[in-house]
């Protein structure tokens, strides 16, 4: 009787910590909804907060301040009164047990039933880190934690593992993995684990995709050079293209404008041409008005992104583990993988030099960039 009457009292207890979560404030994360099933349930947007927020402390790169400033640059808000994360805030989400599915009530802990937003594991992983059971520079065998890999079925945050083998001969094999931080795949989510030596290979082939050969190396190289130095040559040069296209279009308004009054052109002909021409023209108006705002020092500063560019696999190489988070961060701002492939989306100008459009020549003088003209004296 009396093992019947303690089950029911924690039922109870639990059905009131239940009550208390209909009836109270959902945690930052989440949001109350009118369903007894289902009280609360993720934020749309700040539940994705706080898994970055655990992603980024799991690393053990940032203190609370440096985590604020990060997860202000991201554009992750707190509040409308108070948009940045402060210590209080970030302090109280990284020790509440509610994201791992526990609930608190007069000293006792229940399970909830509502959808969680962290795993066990990376919260015990922040523990540590917060109790000072762990270095805050995280463990140096896994190089990408954090988040900075994602998967590219779900999203999720691709997580490291350091697995450890005992040989016959007594000694250890250790490896490091990588896998899919999603607890609750889809059915069809397929199997996303890497071992880091596969996901170190498949970096360094993307990273060379940037690479030009030695030989369009440097022509690019001599053009920008060449470029840069005759700069106010290249904005006269562009400047008369842009405003002879621009008499082209008006000349073409008036011939489409005399036509359609002399009754040559439909109507609905008239306006689709019309709109068309339009568009144009406002977007060489735009371009005039941008051709005599470049800075000169920029020329500098593309050069040494082109350098940079042409070193990015010996870079990674010769980086530490802070190093290649920040060379990946730098050339990329998606890295997502899949069961099979590691695709980095390439930032500008990165994916120019990628896609190679400046090899690509015009049928004038000039060979067009999506940015600029290049003269083909650079050659």
């Amino acid at each position: 009787m009396t093992a019947q009457n303690n089950t029911q009292r924690m039922m109870d207890a639990f059905k009131r910590a239940q009550a208390d979560i209909a009836t109270g404030l959902a945690p930052y994360g989440y949001m109350n909804v009118d369903d007894r099933n289902e009280p609360v349930v993720p934020h749309p947007v700040k539940s994705k907060t706080v898994l970055r927020i655990f992603e980024l402390y799991a690393s053990g790169r940032f203190t609370f301040k440096s985590l604020a400033d990060k997860l202000a640059a991201e554009g992750h808000t707190y509040q409308p009164s108070q948009p940045r994360f402060h210590r209080t805030a970030l302090s109280y989400i990284l020790n509440n047990r509610f994201y791992i599915g526990e609930l608190q009530r007069n000293g006792q802990t229940f399970e909830g039933r509502y959808r969680l937003l962290i795993d066990r594991k990376m919260f015990s992983i922040c523990q540590d880190i917060l109790h000072g059971r762990n270095r805050r520079t995280g463990n140096p065998d896994i190089v990408l934690p954090g988040g900075i890999l994602r998967c590219a079925c779900c999203n999720f945050a691709m997580t490291g593992e350091l697995i450890r083998r005992k040989l016959k001969d007594g000694g250890c094999n250790e490896h490091a993995y990588y896998k899919c931080g999603n607890n609750h795949p889809d059915d069809g989510h397929p199997k996303v684990r890497w071992r880091w030596a596969e996901i170190n290979d498949a970096i360094e082939k993307e990273l060379d995709t940037v690479r030009l050969p030695d030989r369009h190396a440097r022509w690019f190289r001599n053009a920008l050079e060449a470029t840069f130095s005759e700069v106010g040559t290249v904005q006269a040069e562009q400047r008369r293209i842009l405003a002879k296209r621009r008499t082209e279009l008006v000349n073409m308004q008036d011939r489409l404008l005399n036509g359609y009054l002399a009754g040559s052109i439909e109507e609905q002909a008239f306006q689709i041409k019309s709109l068309d021409l339009r568009t144009q023209l406002e977007e060489v108006e735009r371009q005039l008005d941008e051709a005599d705002k470049f800075d000169p020092a920029c020329g500098e500063a593309a050069l040494a992104t082109f350098e940079f560019s042409q070193n990015l696999v010996e870079l990674w190489r010769g980086s530490n583990s802070a190093g290649k988070r920040e060379l990946l961060e730098v050339v990329s701002s998606n890295r997502k993988v899949s069961d099979v492939t590691l695709v980095l989306e390439k930032r500008r100008p990165f994916d120019f030099l990628v896609e190679r459009p400046f090899l690509q020549k015009s049928r004038g003088d000039w060979i067009r960039t999506s940015d600029f003209l290049l003269p083909k004296q650079a050659l």
